[in-house]
């Protein structure tokens, strides 16, 4: 029923305080970890969030609400009293993420090459060509965000959404990988290879092979941090 002094339903207005800040939440939380995988704020870095509210141009209770969020996933430490510690992924804590993809990203490229439509085959194939002829002129960021929706979209595709959230989560916590010293250029074109080895078994609706792609690109990803990072 409308208010006579305002012409609103009084259950409209509730509903809007409600969903705004849900909305400014999220903007923040998409704006920072961004800013978290691309190491734009350093692993090692103190924040205030004082400074998280200046740089982001927001109020205080969407960036608080963000960064709670993203204390959750593991990827800033709040401290009381001192601050906001960006977390420094470890050598063991990366292997233990490629540990997990392992496990989930071979079964969703199979579920994937079973259950895809011609569209999502014809996306997947777009990401990829999208990839290799950037390579001589994109960002770094760019190929980065490239590969994360190459993932991305695999996992989606699958039609298994809890999978897709939890490789999401695995994904993004990688994803600072790219930014490190150690990763350099002639990685992309190993990626882009091993890429097309997924895409063709996707293509081809071959279950067995897309897995098997799949693992061999994380277990290749595993073994070049390895190599770049000897004990």
């Amino acid at each position: 029923m409308a208010d006579g002094k305002t012409g609103m339903d009084p259950s409209e207005g509730a509903e809007r305080a409600t969903v705004a800040p849900r909305t400014l939440s999220e903007t923040a939380y998409g704006i920072l970890k961004e800013k978290l995988i691309s190491a734009q704020y350093v692993p090692g870095q103190f924040l205030q969030e004082a400074q998280v509210v200046d740089d982001l141009g927001m109020g205080r209770t969407p960036v608080h609400q963000a960064l709670h969020r993203l204390q959750q996933e593991g990827l800033i430490e709040i401290i009381p009293r001192k601050g906001i510690l960006v977390q420094s992924d470890s050598l063991s804590e990366i292997h233990l993420a490629l540990e997990t993809r392992l496990l989930i990203e071979p079964f969703c490229a199979g579920l994937t090459a079973e259950r895809r439509t011609p569209e999502q085959l014809a996306e997947l194939e777009s990401i990829c060509r999208a990839f290799d002829d950037g390579q001589a002129d994109l960002t770094k960021k760019a190929l980065m965000e490239m590969d994360r929706t190459f993932h991305a979209r695999i996992a989606q595709f699958s039609g298994n959404h809890l999978l897709a959230d939890f490789q999401r989560g695995v994904h993004d916590r990688m994803s600072r990988i790219w930014f490190l010293p150690t990763w350099h250029f002639h990685d992309f074109n190993m990626t882009s290879h091993e890429h097309g080895s997924i895409i063709d078994a996707i293509r081809a609706r071959d279950a067995a092979a897309a897995s098997a792609a799949m693992r061999s690109h994380v277990e290749s990803l595993r073994l070049r941090i390895i190599s770049a990072n000897p004990a």
